[in-house]
């Protein structure tokens, strides 16, 4: 297979596991605290990814350690904790909205931090990509931007953050494995989300027999989409370019999109036109994808 043909392979599959981690933390907010939920699935992601911290710990490449911490804290666990605690505070309409702000700043800390050149086809495909996400978005019956709403401004701090994580790989990872990256970024965030559990009463919740469906929830959300997928997503920025890898945020309110027509939602002309307008825009992104 084509590296074109992986990387957009890839992009599915990520797009369909972040799509639907926001249906768990949904699910799961009923239970637990926003912060709970956030240090739970990054708890449960280190303790997947322990077995290859072991394996390769010879393989810990020192002189990176502080990127790699760096990632683990910028592209998983603060972000878990924002969007875990945005979850129950704003409608998952502003969440993906917001979300797909991802790539905008992937291009603005890479050409302001890390001198990296932004091309024309570049800007056309994020603003396609975005137009598209806010039609998909926009014709929900829930749909209102406040901007004022103080978790709203968290979220855009939180995709932020990932902007700078993908930067972070591409800049200074590019030469690690994703296997290593993947466990020990994640890995050395893994204690810091256990104390900050400790803190709450997360272990006392998890185990009542009421809360039984949520450690499968958990258990996705930990092993699934942010485990297996931080291995995937560090591997399609080796193939491609940060701002086509970060773009699988404008697939989210795709997969959010089938979903509902599964559970017997309507869909409309601006629905199918979003996603059209989004397919196009990652075939745009897609043209340069070798570095």
């Amino acid at each position: 297979m084509s590296r074109k043909n992986q990387s957009l392979v890839i992009l599915i599959v990520l797009a369909v596991a972040w799509g639907l981690s926001f249906l768990f933390i949904k699910k799961l907010t009923a239970a637990f605290s926003g912060i709970e939920i956030g240090a739970g699935r990054i708890f449960v992601a280190a303790l997947f990814l322990l077995p290859w911290s072991v394996k390769y710990r010879a393989d810990f490449p020192v002189r990176k350690a502080v990127p790699i911490a760096l990632s683990g804290l910028l592209g998983y666990l603060l972000p878990a904790l924002v969007f875990g605690t945005a979850g129950s505070r704003i409608s998952s309409s502003l969440s993906g909205t917001l979300n797909a702000t991802t790539p905008v700043f992937v291009l603005l800390v890479g050409w302001i931090f890390f001198r990296k050149h932004i091309y024309r086809y570049q800007f056309i495909g994020i603003f396609l990509g975005f137009i598209g996400s806010l039609l998909l978005i926009s014709s929900g019956e829930e749909f209102s931007i406040d901007l004022n709403n103080p978790y709203a401004l968290l979220v855009l701090v939180a995709t932020m953050m990932y902007g700078t994580n993908t930067n972070i790989l591409s800049y200074h990872l590019a030469e690690v494995r994703p296997i290593i990256i993947s466990s020990f970024s994640i890995g050395l965030m893994g204690l810091p989300a256990l104390g900050i559990l400790a803190f709450t009463d997360f272990f006392h919740k998890i185990f009542l027999p009421e809360n039984t469906v949520h450690i499968f929830y958990f258990l996705v959300l930990g092993v699934v989409n942010s485990g297996l997928a931080a291995i995937l997503y560090n591997y399609l920025l080796k193939i491609t370019t940060p701002v086509f890898a970060s773009s699988v945020t404008y697939l989210i309110p795709v997969v959010a999109m089938i979903a509902g027509i599964a559970d017997g939602e309507k869909v409309g002309i601006i629905h199918l036109s979003g996603m059209l307008i989004i397919l196009f825009s990652i075939f745009i992104l897609n043209k340069k994808v070798s570095k």
